[in-house]
């Protein structure tokens, strides 16, 4: 009995180590997928199109007879607002081609000193556009200090 128990002592340390150098081995393939995945995301982030001027695309955007093109800048701290005011600037500028565009001009008042008056005016612009298939196909990103600007091209399809 005694040599059998100690046979079964032997075989379950075996176990064990073997059970915990298959999960060493998991931990450290694990620990080598999560490092390339931390480069491959620095990569990408290094990847962006970083420019020190305005994009020439930017100035003279591209005109066709199949497609309506748009182009928006947007400046931010954050990288990613910026890209989202650049894109909604972009958007504006299809949705002026596509849709119905309204402007309502607002007078304001206001009291300056005691017998003092100051109007302002203010204009409102509405756009009715129905919007689909926007891409982004061009983004250049500037940066100035803490200061992000990006510019973004956008093209949709023209419906016939």
């Amino acid at each position: 009995m005694i040599k059998r128990n100690g046979i079964v002592h032997r075989c379950a340390n075996a176990l064990i180590v073997g059970i915990e150098y298959v999960f060493l081995i998991k931990m450290t393939i694990m620990k080598k997928l999560f490092l390339l995945l931390i480069v491959l995301l620095s990569v990408g982030a290094i990847a962006q199109n970083f420019v020190t001027s305005v994009p020439n695309w930017y100035s003279d955007p591209p005109k066709s007879n199949k497609k309506y093109y748009g182009v928006g800048a947007g400046s931010s701290m954050a990288i990613d607002i910026a890209e989202s005011k650049a894109l909604l600037d972009a958007k504006t500028q299809i949705a002026e081609q596509v849709g119905k565009v309204s402007l309502t001009d607002k007078k304001v008042t206001t009291k300056v000193g005691v017998n003092g008056k100051q109007e302002e005016v203010y204009q409102t612009k509405t756009i009715e556009a129905n919007l689909r298939g926007v891409k982004i196909i061009k983004k250049a990103i500037m940066q100035e200090g803490k200061e992000y600007t990006v510019y973004v091209l956008v093209e949709m399809k023209r419906r016939k």
